[in-house]
């Protein structure tokens, strides 16, 4: 049965929240969601179902200020690997493996600079999210390109943005955020949200807890990811896999290709017409078994 609603308590006194999935003696996975979101993303692309036959122990993690992870002033994307250490020692892990998909890219990314001697593997789904970089910025979509611009453009229009579209319109017209929100997506996503009660519902939970403590930890993480990160590409000394959909608007594919010729070690996949959501939600069992073997 899953563990959910979980904390630890790190060693600075702030509490990590989680929800821990699959069998309690598997094959341990770190599974680091987007932003603005929160723990209970997992459940959008992974189930029990699929983690029991492949001996699965999945710790899906809460980064700071969102879900039941408390909010940590002054943080960089570098000290996420820290945290993920100390919750690991806490759950027995010596060794493990990162799923970081869309804006937990860069955290997976820095987990693999930062604490490579504990890792067996890496895979980055959807998440080569290299903001940084502007001349590849070129292919977001508008909901995107604001989430990361207005923090530093207009500070206090960016919290009420955060609230007013991520914490209000998910609670008074739900079904209008929906079909909002899947506007903004490539074509072959849009199905993945449209046709699937379960998956809006899903959307709609991830998106409360993110915003649970309020606006400041999405604020900070969208500042975070337009940052420097603190490390090169260039100098991750570990294998990384890469999963890309080439029709990706949130993270166009040039940022993919750009991480993947930077990164020395990397094995990439691309698939010609999947979008953010679809590549993970059609693949999420072949990811995993890649990752955990």
């Amino acid at each position: 049965m899953p563990k959910l609603d979980q904390q630890f308590q790190l060693p600075d006194g702030r509490r990590l929240g989680y929800d821990e999935y699959g069998p309690s003696d598997g094959k341990p996975l770190f599974y680091f969601h987007g932003s603005p979101s929160s723990r209970v993303e997992s459940t959008l692309y992974i189930n029990e179902e699929l983690l029991l036959p492949l001996n699965v122990r999945l710790i899906a993690v809460d980064r700071p200020g969102m879900g039941l992870s408390d909010f940590q002033t002054n943080r960089r994307i570098l000290d996420w690997s820290q945290d993920v250490i100390a919750l690991a020692n806490h759950l027995n892990m010596e060794r493990f493996s990162i799923l970081a998909y869309s804006l937990g890219g860069p955290y997976g990314l820095a987990c693999a600079f930062a604490i490579s001697e504990r890792l067996h593997k890496v895979g980055i789904v959807s998440g080569a999210a290299l903001f940084n970089e502007s001349e590849l910025m070129n292919n977001i979509n508008e909901g995107t390109r604001q989430y990361l611009t207005m923090p530093r453009e207009k500070p206090w229009l960016s919290r009420l943005f955060l609230w007013m579209m991520l914490g209000v319109m998910p609670r008074i017209a739900p079904n209008r955020f929906i079909a909002q929100a899947n506007s903004l997506l490539a074509k072959p996503d849009r199905p993945i949200v449209a046709a699937d009660p379960v998956f809006q519902q899903g959307f709609l939970r991830m998106l409360r807890e993110a915003l649970r403590q309020g606006t400041r930890g999405a604020f900070h993480e969208s500042l975070l990811s337009v940052s420097d990160w603190g490390f090169r590409l260039q100098d991750i000394q570990i294998p990384i896999n890469l999963w890309h959909g080439e029709a990706d608007q949130n993270i166009p594919v040039e940022m993919a290709r750009f991480a993947a010729s930077a990164i020395p070690k990397c094995e990439a996949k691309y698939y010609p017409n999947e979008g953010h959501l679809s590549l993970f939600k059609k693949n999420a069992k072949e990811i995993i078994y890649t990752l955990v073997n």
